[in-house]
């Protein structure tokens, strides 16, 4: 036993030294980037091109994340797949702003801002393509998120929060998005506002279209039911969910009023939606959007 204690002790200094010298490692070329300090800030603000890696706050970084001059990354990754358990010695993550101003692209996967309880804020301004999912899931300080130059999502997105605001202006295209929100949302604005999305669904996909939940089950939307009462089949085209007011707001409850239905068997079929939707919310968080982080 007593023979083991230096093999032990040298093990742990060397583990030690490998840390500590992190700072005196980094490469643009590195895979895995978790940045724990301003040091760490400083240097990979001098790569315009993080192409292969894995990049962004530690969970030990706390304050501003601030990353300018990257302009392309592999994947962005940020906090947990899961809300804190009862009982868990996990340390919250203390980063309060997250700001790439350069960045264009992700090359080899998906944005994933995962229960990071400080965040108030994500600013990615030049943000135009994401080769993956674009996953905000409970930070519930972020309160708006705009990406304004965002037209293209090869994956999905879910957005998952208190959102007062949620503007993409420039999305084009995206396998699908599911949006939950407990704040201002206004789902119906929102649905408008993307009307024109193309949605490019794989086999596997846990979510069709687009869908917008809010607690208010008059503030709800549902792509395919706009799409089928304008009768564009199963693309999200239609400004209107009569087919004929086109300066009407799209409502949840397109398909039943085109159908002819009852009103009660349309709100039956919106309570069923928002219920599923709910579900569908939930089982992603734990299980459709580990993927990112391997």
């Amino acid at each position: 036993m007593m023979a083991s204690r230096p093999f032990l002790i040298g093990a742990l200094l060397a583990a030690a030294r490998l840390v500590f010298a992190q700072d005196e490692s980094m490469s643009c070329d590195d895979y895995f980037i978790k940045i724990d300090n301003s040091t760490q800030l400083s240097f990979y603000s001098s790569c315009s091109s993080l192409v292969d890696a894995m990049v962004g706050p530690s969970h030990a970084f706390s304050g501003a994340f601030d990353l300018p001059g990257v302009e392309s990354i592999g994947k962005f990754s940020s906090g947990y797949l899961g809300p804190k358990l009862r009982g868990s010695e996990r340390v919250d993550d203390r980063v309060t702003t997250v700001s790439m101003p350069d960045l264009v692209n992700t090359a080899a996967g998906g944005v994933l801002f995962g229960y990071l309880d400080n965040l108030t804020s994500v600013d990615f301004p030049k943000l135009t393509t994401i080769s993956g999912d674009l996953v905000l899931i409970g930070n519930y300080e972020t309160k708006t998120l705009s990406l304004p130059a965002l037209s293209n999502v090869t994956g999905g997105g879910l957005l998952d929060g208190h959102f007062d605001s949620i503007s993409l202006p420039s999305l084009k295209s995206i396998g699908y998005l599911i949006v939950k929100s407990t704040g201002d949302l206004d789902c119906l604005a929102l649905g408008q506002n993307l009307s024109s999305l193309t949605f490019t669904p794989k086999e596997y996909d846990s979510g069709v279209g687009f869908t917008c939940w809010t607690p208010d089950e008059k503030n709800t939307y549902n792509s395919s039911d706009v799409s089928s009462a304008s009768g564009s089949g199963a693309s999200a085209t239609g400004g209107s969910s009569t087919g004929s007011g086109g300066n009407e707001r799209p409502t949840a409850t397109g398909t039943a009023a085109a159908a002819g239905t009852s009103s009660a068997a349309s709100e039956a079929g919106s309570v069923v939606r928002v219920g599923r939707i709910g579900r569908m919310v939930g089982l992603m968080a734990v299980t459709g959007f580990a993927g990112m982080l391997l």
